[in-house]
């Protein structure tokens, strides 16, 4: 190993010296491994046991978000011979277990249970915005007298199951809770499943700032007091997180049998579709863009959208026959204000009743936003069911039956 010319006062000079060099790292690998999760470090000891030869893969991964409602496991699997050690997590229900390949390759599989998964999905501040825009959104529609406002066409909306959860509220046909009325032959009651969109950039950027306590006026001109009327949020696409947001939901949208795929031309929905409701996508179910289902209009560059021509050279297994102008006429209309909420829910109103209603298919899926499902859901339909009527969270998917029920004119 040492040079043969080198005397012994040198060699002992020169390992102190090494040791010396060393000794940093060797003390900051002990602090990384230290605060590893135990059953982790016995994972790592027991790959380490492996063959010198072996390729040691090791899940030395912060914990991850899974799907919802299933079991999800890490790393690719590939033929085990023999265990070399299990262990389990119990506070992040991880179950971990190292294995030899039959090529001496140790790795780590990983399995999480779903009791823990839902909530991950959404953080402490998204959710508490959530409840705070329930109470002040209502308050708002409540002063406009959009609460009270009797139109030609009643619209009731009821829930179609009992088993509500966090970001699930839908009904699934194998369900003993789903209300006996879903099964109603009237053409003039419909299943509706409703979902708004995974979380996109212009989301992140706005609870970013509710973590630094910075308020948001919605309807300021000015980029340091309102973020997304910045011209970089047009038409902003899903984040990371979002896009497995969306992919969480995918097995619970599986389980839904709509016939027709409403989709808001939002570049943000039109991703959160493909994504949740991809295996609809090889069916012969129809997909349609209407604008009956977007966001509010004008002033906010993040409920812009592109032109069609763009959008449908992205997606262009989708129908946006429905829609009539190429560029984003009904948003420029608005100028630098933002479109009213009564202005918003009779605009609602007429996609529900025009559109909706007509169309021949009785179950059928929409993916929009969640100031316009807020006031769908309170100044639009009649609903009494208060978790129907609360502001979605991103992604959440909620089913209820609507019925339309024409008022007798006296």
């Amino acid at each position: 190993f040492f040079p043969p010319l080198l005397s012994p006062a040198c060699r002992l000079v020169l390992v102190l010296s090494i040791a010396i060099a060393i000794m940093p790292l060797l003390f900051a690998a002990f602090k990384q491994v230290t605060t590893m999760h135990p059953p982790r470090i016995i994972l790592g000891i027991a790959a380490a046991l492996a063959p010198r030869q072996a390729i040691v893969t090791l899940a030395f991964l912060p914990p991850r978000t899974f799907h919802i409602g299933a079991t999800t496991s890490r790393s690719a699997s590939a033929t085990t011979s023999s265990t070399a050690a299990a262990a389990a997590t119990a506070a992040g229900k991880e179950i971990c277990e190292t294995t030899i390949t039959d090529q001496g390759k140790a790795e780590v599989l990983c399995n999480t249970s779903n009791e823990d998964e839902r909530s991950s999905l959404w953080s402490d501040v998204a959710i508490h915005a959530a409840k705070q825009f329930t109470i002040t959104q209502r308050k708002k529609l409540k002063e406009l007298g959009a609460l009270d406002i009797e139109r030609p066409v009643q619209i009731v909306g009821e829930p179609v199951t009992d088993n509500c959860g966090l970001g699930d509220c839908v009904v699934h046909h194998d369900d003993d809770t789903i209300n006996p009325k879903s099964s109603s032959s009237s053409k003039n009651t419909k299943i509706i499943h409703f979902q708004r969109h995974g979380q996109g950039y212009h989301n992140l950027i706005c609870d970013m700032w509710r973590e630094l306590e910075r308020p948001i006026d919605f309807d300021s001109l000015d980029p340091n007091l309102n973020p997304v009327v910045r011209p970089e949020f047009l038409d902003p696409p899903l984040t990371a997180l979002g896009m497995q947001q969306c992919k969480s939901q995918r097995d619970l949208c599986a389980s839904l049998s709509p016939e027709l795929v409403i989709v808001s031309p939002m570049l943000r929905c039109l991703q959160t579709a493909k994504l949740s409701f991809r295996d609809h996508v090889v069916t012969n179910v129809p997909w349609v863009s209407h604008e009956g289902c977007r966001e509010e209009l004008g002033l906010l560059m993040g409920n812009k959208r592109r032109s069609i021509e763009d959008i449908k050279a992205d997606y262009p297994e989708i129908d946006f026959s429905d829609i009539e102008h190429d560029e984003d006429v009904l948003w420029e209309e608005y100028g630098e204000r933002r479109e009213t909420l009564l202005e918003k829910s009779e605009r609602i109103y007429e996609f529900l009743t025009e559109y909706v209603r007509h169309r021949p298919e009785r179950e059928i899926s929409i993916v929009c936003h969640s100031a316009y499902l807020f006031t769908l859901m309170n100044a639009v339909m009649d609903i009494s069911d208060e978790e129907l009527r609360s502001w979605f969270l991103t992604s959440e998917v909620r089913s209820l039956q609507m019925t339309f029920i024409e008022r007798e004119h006296e």
